[in-house]
């Protein structure tokens, strides 16, 4: 692990197309399962809920039949909702910005829609209630997603005396809890964990390859080397045991000293060849 600051960051994503509502279900799930966890702490949504939305429906028949164009349906209702930009004008010496929007009284209730009307390419004015209806709805304000799934982000911190690696290792085991269809993936600095982690093995093996060639070059033989570095598993063995046995995680700093573990044990063998 990286330490207790460092915190996890993990993407839980739609694999299975479940839908939106059912990984915001899942992701409820997992906060409340890791709220039981001992070795996790402040697990939250890092996103925005769910909020009410009015949902505009077009008839696109209707509207072409009326001489309607999108463009022109969509123009109106950001400049009545949302309002558009005009020009400049000065007053005062100062520089003044023109913009027009619907009334307030006139855009604040669903209803309002069916009052507004929208100019066709005859120059005539067709009403909104003619090929477009409105309904409420609840959804995401903003649909995220990650790697090309839907998903949603959920950070925490591990609790006191946990590393990163451990705490990461209990979400992954509360993450198998969920309903099927439901994957994650990690990011930012806990994928860089992980991947660190990955490879850890490799490292190990090109720091002993590396301690191998250096005492081949000073002994000017292969098979002293070799002699020395059989001293390497025992020590390797017994910090791994005696970190084990006192319950200590496999962080960084226990990684640092595996790889001073072997340039010592290596020493040590010098002096007894």
């Amino acid at each position: 692990g990286l330490g207790q600051s460092s915190g996890f960051d993990v993407q839980l994503k739609d694999l299975g197309g479940v839908g939106h509502e059912a990984l915001v279900a899942a992701r409820e799930q997992f906060i409340e399962l890791a709220k039981k966890d001992p070795s996790l702490l402040g697990v939250r949504s890092n996103g925005l809920d769910d909020t009410p939305q009015l949902k505009v429906t077009i008839d696109d028949r209707k509207a072409g039949a009326l001489s309607l164009s999108t463009s022109d349906i969509n123009s109106t209702l950001s400049t009545a909702l949302g309002g558009s930009y005009i020009n400049d004008f000065l007053n005062q010496g100062r520089v003044k910005k023109v913009y027009v929007q619907g009334e307030a009284a006139s855009r604040m209730q669903s209803a309002d829609l069916n009052h507004w009307f929208v100019r066709n390419s005859n120059d005539e004015m067709v009403p909104f209630s003619s090929f477009a209806r409105s309904s409420w709805s609840y959804g995401s304000p903003l649909l995220e997603r990650y790697n090309g799934n839907s998903s949603l982000e959920v950070v925490g911190d591990p609790a006191p005396g946990v590393s990163s690696g451990t705490a990461m290792d209990a979400v992954e085991t509360i993450i198998k809890q969920l309903p099927e269809g439901i994957g994650y993936e990690w990011t930012g600095q806990s994928y860089q964990l992980r991947l660190s982690g990955s490879q850890a093995p490799m490292l190990y093996a090109v720091s002993v390859l590396f301690v191998f060639l250096c005492l081949a070059a000073l002994y000017e033989s292969w098979s002293v080397p070799f002699s020395v570095m059989l001293v390497v598993p025992l020590g390797v063995v017994g910090a791994v045991l005696a970190t084990r046995l006192s319950g200590l995680s496999n962080d960084v700093y226990f990684q640092v000293g595996l790889l001073t573990t072997v340039g010592l044990a290596a020493k040590n063998a010098i002096l007894i060849v």
